[in-house]
């Protein structure tokens, strides 16, 4: 009778180790990131789950890749700024999540890009703030270079100084008005669109300074002009294979 005890123990043994094998094993077969999720914060992976993230993943997939192609040409443009190992980071955040994208892991893959996408939120504020302050400065030069002409006595007696006066006062009006428009979009915490108003109010401010006074201007913003039409000044030299 004992006997039978024994051997009834060990094959519930036996049954219970064949059980929870296959699960240890899919454990340690995991990702390391996704080792990192507890039964408590491990999202869901039911059909519905996956249907949802679907739908999700096919809009940040292309959302945030445009929000990092804007972000190439504006952290190769200042590179004074330090902005790029926060780039890199993002960069890789979006690798990642596509890896899972077209290994059919949907669920993580949502994970990822949702996070990537909070990483670009983060870094287009920090822009959008330098390109407050850059474009608040154009403006102010703007502003003063209007009021000297306005002030100078020629502009009422030539025709042709009284329309380059009054051609960039209507220039102003509609630079500042972007410039409100991107300070709003800061407010509503859309960033990158805030940067985009900023980049059009910039575009008149240096289409007044050059109007104005285009000795000191020639040259002068290049790099402003080409990053207003969110293109590279200086791209890289890409050496022959």
């Amino acid at each position: 009778m004992k006997k039978k005890s024994i051997l009834f123990v060990l094959a519930i043994a036996l049954v219970l180790s064949l059980q929870f094998t296959p699960m240890v094993k899919a454990q340690q077969a995991q990702p390391a990131e996704k080792q990192q999720f507890t039964e408590a914060t491990r999202p869901e992976e039911n059909y519905l789950a996956r249907f949802h993230a679907l739908e999700r993943v096919e809009f940040l997939k292309k959302s945030n890749l445009d929000k990092i192609y804007m972000l190439k040409v504006i952290i190769t443009n200042y590179k004074d700024q330090g902005w790029d190992k926060d780039y890199q980071a993002i960069y890789e955040g979006y690798k990642k999540g596509m890896d899972y994208y077209y290994k059919r892991d949907i669920i993580y893959a949502q994970v990822e890009l949702e996070k990537n996408r909070k990483d670009i939120f983060e870094l287009y504020k920090k822009i959008a703030e330098v390109y407050k302050q850059r474009t608040q400065a154009l403006l102010n030069e703007c502003a003063t270079k209007i009021l000297d002409l306005d002030l100078d006595e020629r502009s009422r007696s030539n025709p042709d100084r009284n329309k380059v006066l009054f051609k960039n006062v209507a220039r102003l009006r509609i630079a500042y008005g972007q410039f409100d428009d991107g300070q709003n979009m800061m407010d509503d915490h859309v960033y990158d669109t805030a940067v985009k108003h900023f980049r059009v109010a910039k575009s008149y401010a240096i289409q007044i300074l050059e109007d104005i006074d285009p000795e000191n201007a020639k040259g002068k913003y290049d790099l402003d002009k080409a990053d207003n039409l969110n293109r590279i000044l200086n791209p890289p030299q890409q050496s022959a294979k």
